[in-house]
């Protein structure tokens, strides 16, 4: 049984709070990758029960009782899929978490028609198809939360990286957009700006100079584990009625 918020308006609750008596139950995209992979994590051992989506190394996920989807984000056949299959394996999706990207840096000169294509087709096409084909889930329960893991470029934009920071961009404004939308059903929608992080794919595949800069624009000058400290917060935001549509900054680099 839900707890409402006082202050329903047209039989629809604004807001809510996840069933504190029952099994919390969500969908975590990107669970292989680093940032993913912490989230679920941190789930798993707070007691939610979890449907996990990796495109690759789906043998990196946390352990759950149900299935790892291997959907390709590319295809939007796959997405319609994945999410008719999380429900039917959750029942009931009371948290969604975007946690999957991918780059392709070039000079917006150099940059390959193919490559554009495929950054904003995994990056931001791909999660407005699979919130799509979940608005009628939500609206259906009243309730739920979802967090966009998105990016410092979206913010701040990158050279080198056009197309990957408008994709990241994009999704601060489809997160948006969707608590407006979502509001009136309970439902909250927020997005979260992770710090840099060393160990992920992303990371791995920077270059010296970006690694540098990246440390360099850190007031902290302090080493962390980045991604935990992004999934605690995560699973803490899940929590919170209070808070939607939203761009949560957790980074110690001042933009601008």
């Amino acid at each position: 049984m839900f707890e409402r918020i006082a202050g329903v308006e047209n039989g629809l609750a604004p807001g809510y709070v996840l069933p504190m008596n029952e099994t919390r139950t969500a969908l975590v995209l990107g669970a292989s990758g680093t940032i993913g992979g912490a989230m679920a994590r941190e789930l798993n051992t707070r007691g939610w029960k979890l449907a996990q989506q990796a495109c690759m190394h789906p043998d990196r996920c946390a352990p759950s009782a149900t299935p790892v989807f291997t959907a390709d984000f590319r295809d939007a056949a796959q997405i319609e899929k994945l999410a008719k299959d999380a429900v039917a394996a959750l029942g009931r999706i009371d948290a969604l978490i975007w946690a999957a990207g991918i780059s392709r840096d070039a000079s917006v000169l150099t940059q390959k028609d193919e490559d554009l294509r495929e950054v904003l087709a995994v990056d931001l096409t791909a999660p407005f198809l699979l919130c799509k084909h979940l608005a009628r889930q939500f609206i259906k329960q009243r309730g739920g939360s979802v967090v966009f893991v998105s990016s410092h470029a979206g913010l701040s934009g990158r050279a080198g990286g056009a197309a990957y920071a408008m994709a990241q961009s994009g999704l601060l404004a489809l997160a948006k957009s969707l608590a407006r939308e979502w509001g009136p059903s309970g439902v909250r929608v927020n997005a979260v700006v992770p710090p840099f992080v060393p160990d992920s794919a992303m990371g791995r595949a920077a270059s010296p100079e970006f690694v540098a800069a990246a440390r360099k624009k850190n007031v902290l000058k302090a080493d962390t584990a980045p991604a935990d400290a992004v999934a605690r917060f995560v699973a803490d935001l899940l929590e919170n009625p209070a808070a939607s549509g939203q761009v949560f900054t957790l980074d110690a680099r001042i933009a601008g």
